[in-house]
């Protein structure tokens, strides 16, 4: 009679194909599986994830969890959660361990019996799945706090346009003797200031236009070098590395420079008993390795600017936060606490990233990916000279529904000389553009019934000569294209100036 207590051959060889296939995946997996007996001595270990940890297969059977972890309170939390599973338990936490976090299962390893001699346990690298989550996290809040920053700043642009709007009129009516005139110039000089802190609420929010050139990171950075000097002050050497191969990119390098600045201030902060600021320049390659583990990039071609400082440094706890509107103000740094926010909101608008690395009393290395391209660059702007308003002529409509607004920019057009009609809903434009000749509309993008665009496409139809200026507190879908003006559409942003508004409508009737 054949004895059945024993395996056949064929049994034994399958399950030890069987076990051949567990250790092989085990093997690669980047995860790690273990035992431990009653007294917590590791009787097996296996698996990828050791190579993280420094260990091979099995190197520390023998050794105990409290000689490992070096540690014997029973509150520590692998000695804890163990004696959990040695009572009955199964048991699931997360670990930190070194640099990794792990995602540990714990289960009671049981004798034929039933009773429990020892402990089970599988652990999961799962730090680049928590970093990928936190970056998801960290977008979707600046966005949100983007899209509320962006309402605010559209509304408040409205009120420093009609602030300013009466105070220059004042100005204008008032004799040059009269003690007035100095009050109403600090005014103008407030709502510069807070215009400009508006502006930084748009650049984050992505929604203040831009006016994009192919250009030369390495030629705008030289120009810049005197400027970012000044900015960073005597003690603070200024250190550029700038690659003579770094290609060209498509940004506003108003913009470019705003964000320089901002980086240079930020590092100026960091080094208050002076230092030493570094900016390189290079052409780079973000490959799929990288993508993958940053939220949103895509992979390409880039010109890499980077910004690396001797400063105090970021405290990781700090990190994730950064980049959110008035947080540094919170950490103790001076400024308005927009500065970071504002070079973040600039660098998604040009479809670029932007990466930090610190560590604390080492310093901090900014790092900013802009697409590059293969177009010869465009001559850099000139900086702008501020010119008086000039007198004009010419029939020119203005729609705004902001009444304070609509007075102060109707007023302007007058005494500059020109011939003003005005309305504050697009029923009363299209009344008035039936009855009249109109060299120029003036319109808010964002008014009731329709919007801006759709009324300066029916005037057309009526007056195909007239001329088109869109004023706004901030950039709207109507007339840009992601991010961008489209060809041959003219905008002026809110708050403006007399000279500025004088300026645009004297280009825009003259071709000039």
């Amino acid at each position: 009679m054949e004895d059945t207590s024993k395996p056949s051959s064929t049994e034994a060889t399958v399950a030890q194909a069987s076990e051949q296939r567990l250790r092989l995946i085990l093997s690669q997996l980047p995860a790690i599986m273990w035992t431990v007996d009653r007294e917590l001595r590791f009787t097996s270990s296996l698996g990828a994830g050791l190579s993280a940890l420094g260990l091979q297969e099995n190197q520390v059977i023998g050794v105990s969890l409290t000689d490992y972890f070096q540690s014997d309170d029973p509150e520590f939390p692998a000695l804890k959660q163990h004696q959990r599973a040695l009572q009955g338990e199964s048991v699931e936490f997360e670990f930190q361990w070194g640099k990794r976090l792990y995602q540990v299962r714990l289960e009671p390893l049981r004798h034929v019996d039933g009773s429990v001699e020892g402990v089970l346990g599988l652990a999961v690298d799962v730090t680049e799945i928590r970093r990928l989550q936190d970056q998801v996290e960290q977008s979707t809040r600046l966005e949100s706090i983007g899209r509320l920053a962006g309402g605010i700043a559209h509304d408040f642009n409205n009120m420093l346009a009609a602030i300013s709007g009466f105070a220059e009129l004042a100005l204008i009516q008032l004799p040059e003797s009269s003690p007035a005139r100095a009050s109403l110039e600090h005014i103008l000089q407030a709502v510069e200031r807070a215009s400009q802190l508006v502006n930084q609420l748009l650049a984050f929010a992505r929604r203040r236009m831009i006016a994009p050139q192919a250009m030369s990171v390495n030629e705008h950075l030289q120009q810049l070098i005197p400027f970012l000097q000044r900015v960073l002050g005597e003690d603070v050497e200024l250190q550029c590395i700038l690659d003579e191969q770094t290609g060209n990119v498509r940004a506003d390098p108003v913009q470019v420079e705003q964000v320089l600045m901002n980086l240079a201030s930020n590092a100026r902060q960091a080094m208050p008993n002076g230092g030493k600021l570094i900016i390189e320049t290079q052409n780079i390659f973000l490959d799929e390795a990288y993508v993958e583990q940053h939220w949103g990039v895509q992979s390409g071609e880039y010109v890499l600017i980077s910004l690396t400082d001797t400063g105090h440094g970021i405290a990781p706890e700090h990190l994730p936060h950064i980049f959110e509107p008035f947080y540094s103000a919170r950490m103790g740094g001076s400024g308005t606490g927009l500065g970071l926010a504002t070079v973040h909101g600039i660098v998604n608008q040009a479809r670029g990233h932007i990466w930090v690395y610190s560590e604390p009393n080492k310093g901090t290395t900014f790092k900013i990916y802009l697409p590059r391209i293969e177009e010869e660059a465009e001559p850099l702007p000139t900086r702008p000279i501020d010119t008086p308003a000039q007198p004009g002529s010419g029939v020119i409509l203005v729609v705004e529904d902001n009444d304070d607004v609509r007075q102060t920019m109707c007023e302007m057009l007058r005494i500059l000389g020109y011939t003003v009609l005005e309305a504050s809903r697009p029923q009363d434009a299209l009344r008035l553009a039936a009855v009249n000749t109109l060299d120029l509309l003036i319109t808010d993008i964002v008014l009731p019934e329709m919007r801006g665009a759709e009324l300066a496409r029916a005037l057309s139809v009526m007056h195909p000569a007239m001329k088109v200026l869109f004023v706004s507190g901030y950039t709207e879908n109507a007339i840009i294209e992601q991010g961008e003006l489209k060809p041959g559409v003219e905008f002026l942003g809110k708050p403006f100036t007399m000279a500025q508004l004088s300026a645009k409508v004297k280009q825009i009737l003259t071709g000039g």
